[in-house]
Parts: C-alpha cells; sequence; structure tokens
C-alpha cells in the first residue's frame, strides 16, 4: 500500500503522514527530505542557485524512485502533483489524499516559516495571503484528483482508518 499525501504548504502532510506511519506500522518518507539528500543542499539552496525548473525535475525522479516500494505514507511538496503528470503517476502507483485547507488557515500557519520556504520568502502578510489563494486556485485542478480528499480541520489519528483497512 503506498499513500501519497498532496496538498499547499502547511496543509500538515509531514505531520501527519509520520503519525499515520507510526499508527498503522509503515514506513514514512518526506519527499523535500529526499530531495535534500539527494541534493547535498537544502530545497531553499537549490531553488536559489539552479531554479525551480531544476528542482521540479529532481523532485520528480525522488518521487518515481519509490516505484519498486510495497508500501509507505509519503509527504510530498506542495507542487508535486502539478508537475510532469506525477498526479497521474501518484495515483497509478498506490493512493493519493489530499489534505484540503482554506487560506486563512494556511496564512496562519505559514506566516512564522517563511524564511524556510522559498517561494514565500519576500512576502509580506497581504501578499502572502494573495500568493496562497492564487496557487491554490491554480493547483486544485491537481489537487482534486486525488483519491481521497480530507479536510485538515477534522483530521485525526483514525483518519487514514477505512484507508488502510480497505488496503490490508
Amino acid at each position: 500500500m503506498k499513500i501519497f499525501l498532496i496538498g499547499f504548504m502547511g496543509s500538515g502532510k509531514s505531520y501527519w503522514g509520520r503519525r499515520w506511519a507510526e499508527r498503522y506500522g509503515l514506513p514514512f518518507i518526506d519527499l523535500d527530505q529526499q530531495v535534500e539528500q539527494s541534493e547535498h543542499e537544502t530545497i531553499a539552496a537549490v531553488f536559489e542557485k539552479k531554479g525551480e525548473a531544476y528542482f521540479r525535475e529532481t523532485e520528480t525522479s525522488c518521487l518515481r524512485g519509490f516505484s519498486q516500494h510495497e508500501s509507505f505514507i509519503m509527504a510530498c511538496g506542495g507542487g508535486v502533483p502539478c508537475f510532469h503528470d506525477n498526479i497521474q503517476w501518484m495515483n497509478e502507483q498506490g493512493t493519493t489524499v489530499y489534505l484540503a485547507a482554506d487560506p486563512p488557515l494556511l496564512l496562519e500557519r505559514l506566516i512564522h516559516e517563511k524564511d524556510k520556504r522559498p517561494l514565500l520568502k519576500e512576502l509580506d502578510h497581504p501578499a502572502l495571503l494573495s500568493f496562497i489563494e492564487n496557487k491554490l486556485s491554480e493547483r486544485s485542478v491537481f489537487y482534486n484528483q486525488a483519491k481521497l480528499v480530507l479536510p485538515v480541520n477534522e483530521l485525526n489519528e483514525n483518519s487514514l482508518s477505512q484507508l488502510v483497512t480497505i488496503n490490508q
């Protein structure tokens, strides 16, 4: 069973992915960490030195490197489903789960993390909210192709229990 957690940055993919993986005895993979290990640099440094296009290609390569793995829960970066037909590939490989959050909640979570997130680094409060709203609008066509949509404000330790039971 392969579960790919998708959604906007700050939606809780890594947080919940770790907890659910532990709860269900599955390996947890943070795709951002895989990219950093592959590049021997932070994502911010890769963006700055090599650009977004290079980052997206590397991200896709790391993602698809898990095609032979049997079971895991993977937290994917917010843009992963939007590039290189990744949403289609993930849907063919396993189950995609969209952690859906509204812009005000994402703003609240991201406002203090701007330095860690290359796309947000230079944005003030109003610009950040506008950025979130615009990106969510652009990405929703990809996010909504997920096999399961879970509202972030309703998540708990058992949110994947039906999914895990179905696949075991």
